[in-house]
């Protein structure tokens, strides 16, 4: 047994000290007895999408490290796959984690067509998934179910947020700019949710565009009260830097979401971005012992800041650890570890954190603005916490309901009643203004 601990402990250290896209190319086999618990990640780590998934894969991590390889005393294997942005790979590499690694849970941050491909031969094979990007909403709605738990931040949240900010600030009238795709159509409908004022315009660039004069022309024409960005990428880059260049950004507030607006993708809007507004999940300068030991161990693991993509990968980490704790590392039980894993017992890097019954997140939002910090560098700022708490609509068409059942400590004989959670607060209504950011 000595042995098999030690070899165990061996192959985490040497995952874990691979680059991610190797990870998945070790092998390793352990037998029916040996009590390792199993990691999938399937990511997009190559592509145009790979930032993201290779930030997540970095911060659960950065989590195993921190934790010794280890969740409840029990040796972790990770097997890090990628699926090169593909709903087909995705379904590949999910059979070949299901057959060959024998896994107990699988952390996903690929696209939402990935995930609409590879969740149903998870569920069917009893693995809970923690998913690090946003997953297709029937997922959360009448789809739901009891293997998958959403760890990252849905689009509504970071627009139904951007409207209490409009809310707030007394805003009128505003123009949104996005893709002409379904993005950008459910961005207006969430706005709208939390703010009663005028979409003057809905501004639709053409498909890799890279200079915006028509659409610079008018918004100034219509001179609204603030420009909603749904565009991300080169174009969203373009978009700030034009935005900027014609001197729009001091008359006209510029407002974004967060995914467009992380600190690596600053470099390139430059000085441009600075004081563009961005909601997100998650900011740098969260004041907590947990984000500082983050913040600082990340950079000098990896020589680059931590994005909410790292964050929320983090605390996939964390939760993990907190339900093995409650189970005493044993994943056979697997209603006892979805109780664990419903409980959320962690301190989450991104604030207070909990499970609505949809296994949808309930997180605070955050208004940030770019800025240069003490050293120079383009960096955000928290300017204020827009929404407290946030819950999803969509957990009203969720067939899921279930109650906080205290799981017993090993070798416990018996349990305390089960207690209900406080029923869910609604997202924030048109009209109500959380405290204003700081100006």
């Amino acid at each position: 047994m000595r042995l098999g601990r030690f070899l165990a402990a061996v192959v985490m250290a040497m995952v874990l000290s691979l680059p991610a896209g190797m990870a998945s190319a070790l092998p390793v086999t352990t037998s029916a007895g040996n009590p390792t618990i199993v990691v999938g990640v399937i990511a997009t780590l190559s592509g145009p999408l790979a930032m993201a998934g290779q930030d997540s894969v970095d911060g659960f991590t950065t989590a195993m490290r921190q934790l010794g390889g280890r969740f409840a005393n029990q040796e972790v294997r990770v097997v890090v796959v990628d699926d090169k942005g593909s709903p087909d790979t995705a379904v590949q590499v999910t059979r070949r984690l299901l057959e060959r690694e024998k896994v107990d849970f699988v952390l996903t941050a690929v696209s939402r067509a990935a995930m609409a491909a590879i969740v149903r031969p998870l569920a069917d094979a009893r693995v809970f998934v923690l998913n690090l990007d946003a997953a297709p909403a029937a997922l959360m709605g009448p789809e739901c179910g009891p293997w998958l738990f959403e760890l990252g931040t849905p689009p509504d949240a970071i627009d139904e947020a951007a409207g209490v900010y409009f809310s707030a600030e007394k805003l009128r009238r505003i123009v949104v700019v996005g893709p002409d795709s379904a993005v950008t159509r459910a961005a207006v409908a969430a706005v709208k949710r939390t703010w009663n004022g005028e979409v003057a315009a809905v501004l639709k660039p053409r498909h890799g565009a890279t200079v915006f004069a028509d659409e610079i022309a008018r918004i100034r024409a219509l001179a609204p009260d603030a420009v909603l960005t749904v565009l991300t990428g080169g174009m969203g880059g373009a978009f700030v830097r034009d935005y900027a260049a014609a001197g729009l950004k001091a008359d006209i507030p510029l407002v974004g979401r967060w995914t467009g607006f992380e600190r690596p993708l600053l470099a390139a809007m430059a000085d441009q971005s600075l004081d563009v507004l961005n909601v997100a999940p998650w900011s740098p300068d969260l004041d907590t012992p947990l984000n500082k030991r983050l913040n600082t161990d990340f950079e000098i693991e990896y020589g680059r800041p931590v994005t909410t993509w790292v964050a929320q990968g983090y605390d996939a980490g964390l939760l993990l650890d907190s339900a093995m704790k409650v189970t005493g590392g044993r994943t056979g039980d697997r209603d006892a570890v979805r109780r664990a894993l419903r409980r959320a017992e962690f301190a989450s890097v991104r604030g207070p954190f909990r499970f609505d019954t949809n296994h949808a997140p309930s997180l605070n939002l955050y208004m940030r603005r770019v800025v240069r910090d003490a050293k120079g560098r383009l960096n955000q700022e928290l300017r204020g916490v827009l929404v407290r708490d946030w819950h999803g609509r969509d957990v009203a068409s969720c067939p899921m309901r279930w109650v906080e059942e205290p799981t017993p400590p090993p070798g416990a004989t018996t349990a305390k009643p089960a207690a209900t959670p406080a029923k869910p607060k609604p997202s924030a209504k048109p009209g109500t203004a959380p405290p204003r950011p700081a100006q």
